[in-house]
């Protein structure tokens, strides 16, 4: 159940779940999915938009009719204090859902990024210090993110401050992944679940 002053995040292992338990998706949903050339790529997103309205209806009981905001952040208008987040990265998606205060979240595969230092210099704000090898990246990478994502303004905002008081914390996403949420209020207490 959600409360005030919680932020709740769902761990999805994408490549484990059962697809007979998620809900069917959406006509706009396999219309996107048919777009991706890679089944394993289509599969994974297909299963990440199921866990995400499962989660969902599982909290608000309204209708998951999505609209979008302006920047393209979704949103449901039968539930509009639901503020809620998608991110999926290789097999692991992450779901953050809160009351009332916005909120995003990253998770990414670490990988090798040879130019790390270059897109830290690009799309890192000026308060941020440039990262020392590309875990440290990724760990960045994914709080930046995460708060743009709250803002509803993703990489439009990349490199530049972003004001107000803010509950970032990192998530444990597994071994070979780098994640973390972002609220845009202080103080929030951070619940992490798995979503079975």
């Amino acid at each position: 159940m959600l409360k005030g002053g919680e932020v709740h995040v769902w761990r999805v292992w994408l490549d484990e779940l059962r697809p007979e338990r998620l809900a069917q998706p959406t006509i706009g949903e396999n219309s996107r999915a048919a777009g991706f050339h890679a089944e394993e790529v289509r599969r994974r997103y297909l299963r990440a938009h199921g866990a995400l309205r499962s989660i969902l209806g599982g909290l608000t009981g309204a209708r998951l009719d999505f609209a979008l905001a302006e920047k393209g952040k979704p949103y449901l208008p039968a539930a509009p204090g639901v503020r809620f987040n998608l991110s999926r990265s290789s097999g692991c998606a992450l779901v953050a859902v809160s009351l009332e205060v916005d909120v995003g979240v990253d998770v990414e595969r670490l990988r090798a990024v040879p130019e790390y230092v270059a897109i830290a210099n690009r799309f890192f704000p000026p308060s941020e210090a440039a990262p020392v090898d590309e875990r440290d990246f990724f760990r960045r990478w994914t709080r930046i993110e995460a708060m743009l994502k709250a803002r509803g303004i993703g990489l439009y905002g990349a490199g530049a401050e972003l004001e107000g008081k803010w509950t970032v914390q990192e998530i444990d996403a597994g071994e070979g992944y780098a994640a973390a949420v972002a609220a845009a209020a202080e103080g929030l207490e951070v619940r992490v679940h798995d979503f079975r």
